[in-house]
């Protein structure tokens, strides 16, 4: 239990510097899947260094951690940047609660590939 709300700490991090880089790139003119990628960049940054050393310390024993790590994180951006463009484009919802709805979604998808396969254990968890 105790991983798993650092896993959600680390989330809420992680959505918060995704969100307010996304809210000021659009507020500064970039366009709106441009600066989802770059606040989502951010926070993926942001993630790696706090899931790796702190809620699942995970050591240099496994070379494939950020291999697995990025792939999750590309996979979750690709289903973010879908539903937002969906919202957005097809469903003309504003760009901000689009951007919420869609970084809704991509936590969830993150959560559950992260937990099942990036960061793995051997060993039977209680997260």
């Amino acid at each position: 239990m105790k991983q798993f709300l650092k896993f959600g700490a680390v989330g809420i991090l992680n959505t918060l510097i995704s969100v307010v880089a996304y809210n000021i790139l659009v507020l500064i003119g970039l366009n709106y899947i441009i600066s989802n990628i770059s606040g989502y960049t951010l926070g993926v940054l942001n993630s790696y260094y706090w899931n790796k050393n702190w809620v699942f310390k995970s050591g240099s024993k496994r070379n494939g951690l950020f291999l697995k790590f990025i792939a999750v994180n590309v996979i979750s951006l690709g289903f973010n940047t879908l539903f937002l463009y969906i919202l957005v484009d097809t469903l003309n919802f504003h760009s901000v609660i689009s951007q919420l709805i869609a970084t809704v979604i991509g936590m969830i998808i993150n959560f559950v590939l992260n937990k099942k396969w990036a960061f793995e254990s051997k060993e039977s968890s209680s997260a």
